[in-house]
């Protein structure tokens, strides 16, 4: 949830992100990470710093629903 959806207090368990990232790296490290993400992750990093900084909490996935949904029905990959 944290990577593309809201980094707010309860999500993170009242930790600052940065701890909460460190915390999660710990618990669930990440073996391997596709490079389609690499890019998306990124994109995803800067948006959120820009809804901080601005003090407008924002969701890229909620945001970027309508158009995942999209591409996967002109794909073919769901109904």
């Amino acid at each position: 949830q944290v990577s593309f959806d809201e980094d707010n207090m309860k999500v993170t368990n009242g930790m600052h992100i940065q701890e909460f990232m460190e915390y999660l790296d710990g618990a669930d490290p990440v073996e391997s990470l596709a490079r389609d993400y690499i890019m998306i992750s990124r994109v995803t990093i800067l948006l959120r710093g820009l809804a901080h900084a601005l003090h407008q909490s924002r969701s890229v996935a909620k945001a970027w629903k309508p158009i995942a949904e999209r591409v996967l029905r002109e794909e073919g990959l769901t109904k």
